[in-house]
């Protein structure tokens, strides 16, 4: 992983927002050093075994963490259907006007409400 000053300002959210209030605790519990864990923070080299450790002690989305993608708590959202799985596999191969098509068909439907 290369440089990333965005991701550094995310690790930097997850931690604050954790039950980690000193990085020499969060570095122990990691197993790694304090030196590391800033770096991190920094935007600097992590390991793929140690993001997904870090994700997983802070409780986040390692594609948030890592990648900036969906959010910090998508992790927990509802697993995937398969009727839903079945959906997006079948708009793969559909040409990008008619997915768009779709997207505005799908999002004018107004939301179930429980």
């Amino acid at each position: 992983m290369t440089h990333d000053m965005a991701r550094g300002k995310r690790i930097r959210e997850a931690i604050s927002r954790g039950k980690f209030r000193k990085v020499h605790a969060l570095a122990a519990e990691l197993n790694v050093s304090v030196a590391a864990v800033s770096r991190w923070q920094n935007g600097g080299h992590t390991s793929l075994e140690s993001a997904c450790a870090l994700a997983h002690l802070l409780d986040v989305s390692l594609d948030w963490l890592l990648l900036g993608r969906g959010t910090m708590d998508w992790h927990r959202s509802s697993p995937v259907s398969a009727t839903e799985l079945q959906l997006v596999l079948a708009l793969r191969d559909r040409p990008a006007a008619a997915r768009s098509n779709l997207m505005g068909l799908v999002e004018s439907i107004p939301p179930e409400h429980p």
